[in-house]
Parts: C-alpha cells; sequence; structure tokens
C-alpha cells in the first residue's frame, strides 16, 4: 500500500512537473514574439531618427515624411502595448464581466459600424443586418462590441476593394449567434488550426502585416470564452471567411466560466448568481 502511495505520488508530481515545463516554454515562445514585435518598430523609428538628424533634416519633403511614418511606428507600438495589457488580463483573470440581460443588437451594430471610415477607404461595403425583434442574453456588452470590431476590423483588412463584409444576429433556442462574413482572400486549410494563436498572421496577410499586431483573433476567443461561448470558422482561399460567434443564453449556467465560477461581477459591486435590487422589470427577468 506504502508503494502505491509512493508510485501515485511519484506521478502526480510528474504531471505537475510537465505542466509547468509546459508553462514555461509557452511563456519562453511568448517573450520571444513580444520582442520580435517591439523591435520592428523600434528599429524603423531609430533609421527615421538617424536620417532626420543627418542631411535629411534640411529636406522639407523628407523630413514631413520621416516624420508621418515615424508616427505611424508609434501607433503601431500603442496598439500592441494595448492588446498585450488586454490579452494578459484576459488569461489572468484580472477582467470583471459586467453581465447585463441587454439586447444583443446594441453592441453588435454599434460595432460593426466602428470601420466604416477605413472600410470606404479601401472600397469595401459593410453591412449590419439584425432581426426586428430584441436578442436578450445575459453579456458584456463592451466586450462583444470589442470581438465584434475585431472581426469586422479583420475582415476589411484582408478584403479587396469591390467586396463586402455583412455582420448577422439572431436568436438561437440556447443563446445568440453572431456572423461576421466577408468575400476577400480566405484562410488556408493549414493555416486554419493556427488563427486564433497570439502573433499568428498567415501568410496571406503581407499587406497588413505592418499595421496589425496579430492579437485580435486570440483576444476575440479569450472574451468568447468567458462568456461561455464558442468561435466556429469556414474559410478557403479565395472564398472569403464566415466567422461564427454562438453564445448562451446565460454564462453563469456554463460551467468553467468565471461567471459560473462566482468571479465575474455585475455592475453594483454583487456577486453573479445575486439577484439585483431594482424594480425595473427588465434587470428583475432572467432571459
Amino acid at each position: 500500500e506504502l508503494a502505491r502511495q509512493f508510485n501515485t505520488m511519484a506521478d502526480r508530481v510528474e504531471e505537475s512537473v510537465e505542466i509547468i515545463r509546459r508553462d514555461r516554454d509557452r511563456s519562453r515562445d511568448f517573450l520571444a514574439d513580444v520582442s520580435h514585435e517591439l523591435r520592428t518598430p523600434l528599429a524603423a523609428l531609430r533609421t527615421f531618427n538617424q536620417l532626420l538628424m543627418e542631411s535629411a533634416g534640411d529636406d522639407p519633403d523628407a523630413r514631413a515624411e520621416f516624420l508621418e511614418s515615424s508616427a505611424g511606428q508609434i501607433e503601431r507600438l500603442d496598439w500592441l502595448a494595448q492588446n498585450l495589457l488586454e490579452l494578459s488580463k484576459l488569461d489572468s483573470g484580472l477582467v470583471l464581466l459586467d453581465l447585463r440581460p441587454d439586447d444583443l443588437r446594441a453592441a453588435v451594430e454599434s460595432a460593426g459600424h466602428q470601420h466604416d471610415t477605413t472600410a470606404a477607404r479601401r472600397g469595401v461595403t459593410v453591412t449590419v443586418d439584425l432581426p426586428a425583434s430584441p436578442i436578450r442574453v445575459r453579456h458584456d456588452p463592451p466586450r462583444i462590441g470589442q470581438v465584434v470590431a475585431n472581426l469586422v476590423g479583420n475582415a476589411v483588412k484582408f478584403t479587396p476593394r469591390g467586396g463586402w463584409v455583412r455582420v448577422t444576429a439572431a436568436g438561437t433556442p440556447d443563446g445568440a449567434r453572431i456572423d461576421v462574413a466577408d468575400n476577400g482572400v480566405g484562410i488556408d486549410p493549414s493555416e486554419m488550426p493556427h488563427i486564433f494563436e497570439r502573433f499568428y498572421r498567415g501568410s496571406r496577410s503581407n499587406e497588413a502585416r505592418g499595421s496589425g499586431s496579430g492579437l485580435g483573433l486570440a483576444i476575440v476567443r479569450s472574451i468568447v470564452d468567458i462568456h461561455g461561448g464558442t468561435v466556429e470558422v469556414e474559410s478557403g482561399p479565395g472564398t472569403g471567411s464566415r466567422f461564427t460567434i454562438r453564445l448562451p443564453v446565460d454564462p453563469r449556467t456554463v460551467a468553467g466560466t468565471p461567471a459560473a465560477e462566482g468571479v465575474a461581477r455585475i455592475a453594483g459591486g454583487k456577486a453573479i448568481g445575486e439577484r439585483p435590487t431594482t424594480d425595473d422589470p427588465d434587470e428583475m427577468t432572467e432571459t
């Protein structure tokens, strides 16, 4: 019996060591990716600065061009820092969901039009098609809006001039469904298993490589996961892509989510699961 206990303990220690080793390897790869992403804009800024300090600084046109390029690299660094911070908070469980039984259409419509200016400049048509009746599910509106905005931004980025991006949402028997589809360049089947990995861009992203962080889809998956939902992708080279988000009626009923474990909080500081103290019928009604 003592020998069996020792063997069991040894197996558990071995499992723990393997988990620690995998975490260490992931952390090392992540730091290497971050270092690479930071090195590119920093090198560009250093080059622009050196040129401005030399003879190029006396040429008004060259100076304006280098300053404009520097501003673009600074924006890229800022965007990368924001995405890294956001993903870090999501992974560490520091994000507290503000779950509300609101109409999902409001978050989808607002986020679906965030990239209208960019789309118009690129010659891409963005449409948002929503049902006439409310879609009431418990969700964090800003977070779901972030999911939709990230997907629409990607779709616009990889859709050629004259193309289209369509955002739709609908209620389902067990919650809600959001689709973001486009007729862009599509995704190669070999790349599909990797598209939600941090910093992964794929072979068809050369045009957008300079402006993207490669973290948008990782953030999408993290937000959907903490809502107890799923993300599905249908795509092929040259046929466009369709991202489908499925959300439950109430994340508190999905095992393993922060809401189900009582980690998330609703407005007012009450724990998920407590009834809201309000006389508003909309707030008192479970969806």
